[in-house]
C-alpha cells in the first residue's frame, strides 16, 4: 500500500474513534502514525484538539494536555511547538486574532501535504473567531489547491 493510501486508511480508522480514555491505545496509535508520516501524526493532533462534539464531554482539558504531551514527546517537526501553543490557548478559552490564525496557516503552507495540521488550525480558528473567516478561507483554499495539484507522494 502506498503512503497516501496508508495515511488515508489510518485517518479513517481514528476519525471520531480516537481512544481518549485509553492512554495505552492512544500511545500505540501515535507510534503507528509516526511510522506512516508526519501528516498521520497531525491526524492524531486533529483528533486531540478538535474532538467530535459527541465526545467532548469525555475529554477534559487535562486529558487533552496529557495526550498532546504524549503526541509531541520525541516528535520533532518545525510546526509542532507553534501548533501546540496555538491549540493550548484555544483549549484554555483564550482569544486569538484572525491574523494570527492566518499566519499559522501560512507557516503550515511551507510544508507540503500537511492537510491534518491545516484542518486542525482551521477548525480551531473557526470555533474561536466566530465570523472573521475571509483571509483564513482564501489561504486554506489556496494551499489545498496547491497540494492537490502536486504529484502523489
Amino acid at each position: 500500500m502506498d503512503n497516501v493510501k496508508r495515511e488515508q486508511a489510518f485517518a479513517d480508522s481514528i476519525d471520531c474513534r480516537f481512544p481518549y480514555s485509553n492512554l495505552a491505545a492512544a500511545a500505540a496509535l501515535i507510534e503507528e502514525a509516526r511510522s506512516i508520516s508526519v501528516n498521520a501524526v497531525f491526524c492524531i493532533f486533529y483528533e486531540i484538539v478538535c474532538p467530535p462534539r459527541s465526545r467532548r464531554t469525555e475529554l477534559s482539558r487535562e486529558r487533552q494536555r496529557e495526550l498532546l504531551f504524549l503526541l509531541t514527546q520525541d516528535f520533532e517537526h518545525p510546526l509542532v511547538d507553534r501548533l501546540v501553543e496555538f491549540a493550548a490557548r484555544i483549549i484554555e478559552g483564550r482569544k486569538i486574532a484572525a491574523n494570527e490564525a492566518v499566519g499559522i496557516i501560512a507557516e503550515i503552507g511551507k510544508f507540503d501535504g500537511q492537510y491534518a495540521a491545516l484542518a486542525a488550525v482551521s477548525s480551531l480558528a473557526y470555533d474561536a473567531l466566530g465570523e472573521d473567516f475571509g483571509a483564513l478561507d482564501a489561504l486554506e483554499d489556496e494551499l489545498r489547491k496547491k497540494w492537490d495539484a502536486m504529484p502523489a507522494r
